[in-house]
This record gives structure tokens, sequence and C-alpha cells, in this order.
């Protein structure tokens, strides 16, 4: 996940705390704009984001307030399979749009091209096909390009069917988040939903619409995602469930 503060207003730290008999470790990060405590579960374990001025105590206090809902994260966390590591070479196994890719390589001068064959390859003429950054560079450029033309499409006809002006849509490149969408009324969308099938991409476009009438998520906010996407339920559980192998391209 970025950062959400600049690095002079954070003070960042490792500590442990005893949750329920089990030894927690997690890095305590202290920010002058915070205003409560938040915590972070992911991959790489428990973070806690304080206030500048909140004591231990009252830190503590909140960790095991919150025990429960986190060691049940730590063990979901734990019992998802790890993603693979990508080799970016020839016959590598790429997502688009909920189809499965192969993807094929070819030395060519000039500039790098990538074509859609068959609907089943993503063929790249590269001038220099062994360099696996070179290759992912190329395949997440080709990525971007789709997300440019397929998101602002859908962002229009959620905010037509919610009643809301067309915001401005922008590309994310998060690792934790799929969209977001703030007070001005913009929409940021993760590229990396075109590995997505169509029906997840319109729940997160769905979802981020939604907040330009509600910025929370409480029973009105959901309500309005329900009126514009019924089936969110189904694809919050499939996204999620998936989130992991797609984030790791």
């Amino acid at each position: 996940m970025d950062d959400l503060f600049p690095a002079n207003e954070v003070e960042e730290r490792p500590c442990s705390i005893e949750l329920r008999g089990r030894e927690v470790p997690f890095v305590l990060k202290r920010s002058q704009r915070r205003r409560r405590i938040a915590f972070l579960v992911n991959e790489r374990g428990l973070a806690v984001h304080a206030p500048w001025r909140a004591s231990e105590s009252v830190i503590d206090g909140a960790i095991r307030d919150a025990a429960r809902w986190i060691l049940a994260k730590l063990d979901d966390w734990q019992e998802r399979p790890r993603a693979r590591l990508r080799a970016w070479g020839e016959g590598e196994a790429l997502d688009f749009l909920g189809r499965n890719l192969t993807l094929a390589l070819q030395r060519a001068q000039g500039l790098t091209v990538a074509e859609l064959v068959n609907d089943d390859t993503l063929r790249l003429w590269l001038p220099e096909p062994d360099d696996a950054a070179r290759v992912r560079q190329a395949v997440v450029r080709w990525y971007r390009r789709h997300a440019e033309r397929h998101m602002p499409p859908r962002v229009e006809h959620f905010a037509e069917r919610l009643g809301v002006a067309r915001p401005r849509v922008l590309l994310s490149d998060a690792r934790t988040r799929w969209g977001s969408c703030n007070a001005g009324g913009e929409v940021r969308l993760n590229w990396r939903l075109m590995q997505a099938p169509e029906a997840l991409i319109d729940y997160v476009v769905a979802h981020e619409v939604a907040h330009l009438l509600h910025l929370n998520h409480s029973p009105r906010f959901w309500r309005a995602v329900e009126r514009i996407y019924p089936a969110w339920e189904t694809a919050r559980a499939e996204l999620a469930a998936t989130s992991h192998h797609y984030m790791s391209l």
C-alpha cells in the first residue's frame, strides 16, 4: 500500500503484542495527520496506524479490542495461496477480462508492439524479449491502454444509472486497493482490474460511483450500490477470493 503520509510526518517502528495467547508482531505507524487508530492486515502482516500523540496504553487497548478481527484476518492471509512468481518469458500465462492468455515473444527492432491474437495469445514484438523487466513493462502498458478505453464508458454507464454527473476517471497503480473516489468528484480505478471478468470490474466501478453520493460505507451507500449493481455481494466475494492473484501482476 502506498504510504498515505509524507515521510517527515510519519514515525514507523516494529512492535509486538500478545493476543489470546498468540504473539502478534506489527508495525506501528504514527502520523501527525491521523486522528483515529486504524488497522491494516495484508500479506506482510499487521500495521497499526495511530495519531502522533496516542499513548502506548491507548494503542494496546485498541488492538486488544479488535483482537478477534485482527487474528481472523491474519489467519485468512495465512490460508491464501501465495501469488506465483512470473518469469515473464515465452508461454507466460496471463488473464484478460476473465479469459486466459498465453504470452508469445518475438524479437523485433524499433518500437515495442503488442497484439491480441485469436483472443487467446498476447504477442509482443520487442528488441529485448529475454529481458524480463522490459517484457513486464510492455505487458503493463498494454493493460493500461485497454483500461483507459474500457473504464470511462463503464463509469459513465453507472453514473447515468445513479443520476450523478460523470466524474473524472484516472488510473491507479495501488497494490491494495481496486478503486477510490474523492470529494472532488474523481474516480480512480486500478488498471490491474483488466485481468478480471467484466462483472467484477463493473462491481468496482459501481462501488466507486456510489461514493459520489456517499463518501462512506453506510447503509445508504450500500443501497445505492445495490440500486445500480444488484449482484454486488456475489461480485465482492469473488473479487476478494481472487485479489491476491490479480494484484501479483
